[in-house]
């Protein structure tokens, strides 16, 4: 069994990592539009749909676990969104593959070590305490190894300084990477939502599905504000009349992947026992690095790149991977 959850939160990353690639592909529309497009379909309509799909008693879980956790969750999805909102832009400066690793890094180390602490005290200086912060410490020097490929790269072609400038693009990434802790915080703050639905009859593997349109909705009031806020601002509303088909099918796809990665982190995140929530998010994290980098790779992101800048690239690489091996080893000692 877990052998399978693991899977599943390995099969969750890829989709994850895979899930902004379409944007590339994008004709017409500036950010905005397309991540307005992809937040309404992948924070609201997937979840929903899912939601009520296959939690049957879906308002009664939401009665029988009260008020408080559900605003405590669409609270903590809002600080997550404004960190969506920075990931968005973050990765346009630092393209896919350094964005996601500095990102996920960050909030990878962050969204281990605060639930840990918050919700698991008792436990920090077992040997599964210190095999996670031994693993978090190992992480923080990946990401550091990927800004130092960035910087490297970002040297190498200045006509790309300024606004854009890779400096600009990492204070982003780095908080968004902040804001993407959130996420972990609000799934283990949701508990009383989905034990109220494993109380109703929902399994374990499935009941995270009534969380997620609690804690995405919040995250769509900050996203979908801030592209409205863009649009206004720029008066570019009729860019949605540009390419809509094509668009609007790349939107649907970006959010399929990305709405879908969630509910089966839940799944195999729940299969993973007490510490699951935990010790498979860094799992999570890692593998959506990885597939990011090899979409980087793909789409010619580091063509043109020197030795050393590659070399930094595929250590910095090396060392988040083998920080999360690290922390989900820790999960076999809990």
């Amino acid at each position: 069994m877990m052998l399978g959850a693991v899977l599943l939160v390995l099969l969750a990353g890829v989709m994850n990592g895979s899930w902004a690639t379409p944007m590339k592909r994008v004709r017409g529309w500036q950010w905005e539009h397309i991540w307005l497009a992809w937040a309404f379909l992948g924070m609201l309509v997937i979840p929903l749909v899912v939601a009520a799909a296959t939690v049957p008693s879906l308002p009664a879980v939401y009665r029988m676990a009260g008020p408080e956790p559900l605003v405590r969750t669409a609270l903590y999805g809002m600080f997550w969104g404004a960190g969506a909102v920075l990931f968005g832009l973050g990765i346009t400066r630092v393209g896919l593959a350094l964005g996601f690793g500095i990102i996920l890094g960050v909030g990878s180390s962050l969204g281990a070590v605060v639930p840990f602490v918050k919700f698991h005290r008792d436990r920090l200086f077992t040997t599964t305490g210190l095999l996670t912060f031994v693993g978090v410490t190992i992480i923080l020097a990946g990401v550091s190894a990927c800004a130092r490929a960035g910087l490297l790269r970002e040297a190498a072609t200045p006509q790309k300084r300024g606004e854009g400038s890779f400096v600009v693009g990492l204070i982003i990434c780095v908080l968004s990477g902040l804001g993407t802790t959130f996420m972990s915080l609000a799934l283990n703050e949701a508990v009383p939502i989905f034990a109220s639905a494993e109380t109703l009859g929902m399994p374990s593997t499935r009941s995270l599905n009534a969380v997620w349109p609690v804690l995405l909705g919040g995250g769509l009031v900050v996203n979908a504000a801030y592209c409205l806020f863009l649009i206004i601002r720029r008066r570019s509303v009729a860019h949605f009349r540009e390419a809509t088909v094509t668009n609007v099918t790349l939107a649907a796809v970006m959010a399929v992947l990305w709405s879908g990665s969630n509910f089966v982190y839940g799944a195999g995140a729940r299969g993973m026992g007490t510490l699951g929530l935990v010790l498979g998010w860094p799992v999570f994290m890692a593998a959506i690095v990885l597939t990011a980098n090899a979409w980087g790779v793909l789409t010619g992101e580091w063509r043109g790149a020197t030795t050393r800048t590659i070399t930094w690239a595929g250590s910095g690489c090396l060392l988040l991977v083998a920080g999360v091996v690290l922390i989900a080893g820790a999960g076999r000692t809990s």
